[in-house]
């Protein structure tokens, strides 16, 4: 309960006379309960809904959660499967609603030490880091275990999120710290090794690497572990090219989390990147899909129109 307190009246900056939406679905209505009473015991405006629960990230809401988390002051999103790419959250989110994105939530991730970390502190390199992001045009990134890729970002807004919210920083996942762009969709070339996590069904934190091949900004093969290419393949199945553009380049500025399977913890693991592929829409970019699964990976530089930066 220190930890949901926490979220809601620290990182949510939930005050009195403002109204909580609480969304979960029925395998976290547990969670969503708990944040519920804490809420309710402040005398806060709080509703919580609980819907059935998605098959991938980036689904959409039933229409009534989403119109009720249109009306919002701050959502607290706790399906297993997050809705921040979903049309529902940037609706909220143009209609002045704050969210914090809590998916693949636990008691464990609760009581977790990287979601009790000096924000503020990590939030300076971030802001720093994302004005740099913005005002370049390619990203190339190289590591010891083969990576080698080049991203085309001109024209993009990169995205600052320390993991709290207020006015005018309306997207938070704690305990995720990161800064984040969407490359040009058609924009990306090279070879990605995943050697850190795939915070997706059956996959998790990584036993071996797992190879990406990129062409005109889409997967075109997976290499590695034949299983976890089966998995992959079934993940990105029925969504076409689409769902395979490398959308979303983020890195990870939380000191005290550490790489575990949980996507919170994982994206926001200070000395790893994530790319994400399928829908970017929400985040600054063009493609719209119902998908949207995060790699991430051990890195610590990379280079903006040739220049080095070390995290």
């Amino acid at each position: 309960m220190e930890g949901v307190r926490t979220i809601l009246f620290q990182l949510g900056d939930l005050k009195k006379g403002e109204t909580c939406c609480i969304v979960s679905d029925t395998n976290t209505a547990n969670l969503g309960n708990a944040f519920f009473e804490a809420a309710s015991a402040k005398k806060m405006i709080a509703g919580h809904f609980v819907i059935p629960p998605f098959k991938i990230h980036g689904e959409e809401p039933p229409d009534y959660v989403a119109s009720r988390m249109a009306d919002a002051d701050l959502v607290i999103g706790l399906t297993n499967y997050s809705m921040a790419h979903s049309l529902a959250r940037h609706r909220a989110c143009q209609n002045g609603a704050r969210y914090l994105s809590l998916p693949d939530y636990s008691e464990k991730v609760l009581a977790h030490p990287s979601l009790r970390v000096d924000y503020k502190k990590s939030a300076k390199k971030a802001r720093r880091l994302v004005g740099q992001l913005t005002k370049g045009k390619t990203v190339r990134i190289k590591t010891k275990a083969g990576t080698d890729i080049q991203l085309q970002i001109q024209g993009r807004t990169g995205n600052y999120c320390p993991g709290y919210v207020k006015t005018g920083l309306q997207l938070g996942s704690p305990p995720d710290i990161e800064i984040n762009i969407a490359p040009l969709e058609d924009g990306s070339e090279g070879k990605v090794v995943i050697d850190g996590s795939i915070p997706a069904p059956g996959l998790g934190k990584l036993r071996s690497p797992v190879t990406l091949t990129v062409k005109n900004g889409i997967i075109t093969k997976f290499g590695g572990d034949p299983e976890y290419c089966k998995i992959l393949e079934k993940l990105f199945a029925a969504h076409g090219d689409k769902g395979r553009v490398l959308a979303e380049f983020g890195i990870g500025l939380n000191p005290k989390a550490k790489l575990c399977g949980n996507m919170l913890i994982d994206e926001g693991c200070y000395g790893t990147f994530h790319f994400g592929f399928g829908s970017n829409a929400t985040i600054g970019g063009k493609n719209s899909v119902k998908i949207h699964i995060d790699f991430v990976f051990y890195a610590n530089s990379f280079e903006l129109d040739g220049k080095n930066y070390k995290i």
